[in-house]
């Protein structure tokens, strides 16, 4: 009788489980609404570059300590996003990027010396 519990646990469990996809942990905000993959393109090339760095400057923030992302298009292939700190009043911008997706290439605006140019 075990046996055929848990092979029925089994047959309800496992698909679910098999499906399920990682959930992302940063927020983000596009100028349109929904986002596109070249905007989503853009922030995961800030996201993986610098994402943990901005993450480092968030260890204090107890309301939430992962960026939001807000992700804005300037022109073709040209995307500028911010990464904001998420507070319980307000969010404050950390450090706005311009990332140009067709060449790969980030650079920072407000503290070049700590997130270097991606070129």
């Amino acid at each position: 009788m075990k046996h055929l519990e848990f092979a029925l646990a089994a047959v309800f469990v496992l698909p679910t489980f098999i499906k399920a996809e990682p959930a992302s942990i940063y927020k983000y905000t596009c100028d349109n609404y929904p986002c596109t993959a070249e905007d989503l393109n853009a922030m995961n090339l800030v996201n993986n570059n610098y994402g943990k760095q901005l993450e480092n400057r968030l260890i204090n923030n107890t309301y939430y300590s992962h960026p939001w992302y807000f992700i804005y298009q300037k022109k073709a292939c040209i995307y500028r996003v911010y990464a904001k700190e998420d507070r319980p009043t307000h969010t404050a911008n950390m450090e706005t990027f311009t990332v140009d997706i067709c060449n790969k290439t980030i650079k920072a605006m407000w503290d070049p010396d700590k997130y270097p140019e991606i070129k």
